[in-house]
């Protein structure tokens, strides 16, 4: 089927190398730019993966430093020292009185 144009038929023009060529040059930069861009897009999200991929890793190594302070401060040598800092008595007979369900400790 040909398709009538001002006297010349796009059938032809298709058919000519130069119109060939340029169509397929055009498609290999279209193509080229497009793979490109994939490419870049690709890379920037690694970038941004790594980077919070360490911002993890740092935000692990604080919560385990977290974690043994927490421990170093609930230790029995920790409490004693700040027992005799702050000047508290160690209890020795306490009392505790039952009201209900609640049981409280009297001095």
């Amino acid at each position: 089927m040909e398709v009538q144009q001002g006297g010349k038929t796009w059938l032809r023009a298709f058919k000519h190398p130069r119109v060939i060529n340029v169509i397929t040059i055009g498609s290999m930069l279209a193509f080229g730019i497009f793979y490109v861009g994939q490419v870049n897009t690709a890379a920037t999200k690694g970038y941004a993966m790594r980077d919070l991929e360490r911002a993890q890793i740092q935000l692990q190594q604080e919560c385990d430093r977290l974690d043994m302070e927490i421990a170093r401060l609930r230790s029995l040598d920790s409490v004693r020292t700040r027992e005799a800092f702050l000047g508290l008595k160690k209890v020795d007979r306490p009392t505790f009185v039952k009201t209900g369900t609640d049981v409280v400790a009297v001095r």
